[in-house]
């Protein structure tokens, strides 16, 4: 653990444990968003939830399509969860202090940091459930996008499963450059935990292996994402296979 030298982040060190007091304020806003807004914005409702283990480490690896994926997705995890945020929402201590006490770590965007991967570490090993958006950014449209290998290759490293989460109904309650939020039954999806390679065997995990990975949380995000945005009443459309695959996006996870 180490402590950020950014002066926007006011001294604060990502991997530590969440505080008692940030536990409490987090606990105060699950309680105030999940039986408040939500039952405003018509329901919520979490299928398959069981699949996800009730102690130990486990990267939940959700579709995203709207910025309340993060809210909803935690109105239904009933253990606390640590989360990766953009890096540009971490502005001032105060704004920084605000995020963590939600769970929030920052990330660089397109690539993930020497820092970010040590703080995801340090957060899975004490046995803590850790949110990594595949996608990245927030994305459009009904097919999940070519993952980064941010998931997988911290899941290799970790020894930890990976459970994809399918977010439904989110981006007609919210979508990309709408402000205001909109009624809409949302429904998340919980896929079948896997793991990349073998995490008994103590060997590294091979860049095949991290490709054929990758490769299967897209297939498997996509399933559990289209079943829940039928679910939540806005199926998802057709889409065409000559759309651009999974290994035409190139770009660097590790930066040292």
């Amino acid at each position: 653990m180490a402590v950020s030298e950014d002066p926007r982040h006011g001294g604060a060190d990502f991997g530590a444990a969440m505080t008692k007091r940030e536990r409490y304020f987090k606990q105060v806003l699950k309680m105030l968003f999940g039986y408040g807004i939500v039952s405003w914005f018509n329901r919520i409702q979490a299928v398959d939830h069981d699949k996800i283990p009730t102690t130990g480490p486990v990267i939940i690896a959700p579709s995203h399509r709207s910025n309340v994926d993060t809210p909803f997705l935690g109105a239904v995890l009933k253990r606390e969860q640590r989360f990766m945020a953009k890096e540009s929402i971490f502005k001032s201590p105060f704004w920084t202090k605000f995020i963590v006490a939600l769970g929030g770590f920052p990330v660089k965007r397109g690539a993930l940091d020497r820092e970010t991967l040590n703080n995801a570490r340090d957060i899975l090993a004490r046995g803590e459930m850790l949110v990594v958006y595949p996608e990245g950014a927030r994305q459009e449209g009904p097919r999940i996008k070519p993952v980064f290998e941010g998931a997988v290759w911290i899941a290799a490293r970790a020894g930890v499963p990976i459970i994809p989460a399918g977010i439904g109904g989110t981006d007609a309650v919210m979508p990309i450059g709408v402000k205001i939020p909109r009624p809409q039954k949302v429904v998340i999806v919980f896929g079948d935990p896997f793991y990349v390679g073998d995490p008994n065997s103590g060997k590294r995990v091979k860049r095949s292996e991290l490709d054929a990975a990758a490769a299967e949380l897209r297939e498997r995000l996509q399933d559990v994402f289209d079943r829940a945005q039928i679910l939540a009443g806005t199926p998802n459309r057709a889409w065409s296979e000559d759309e651009p695959g999974i290994n035409d996006r190139n770009e660097p996870w590790v930066q040292d």
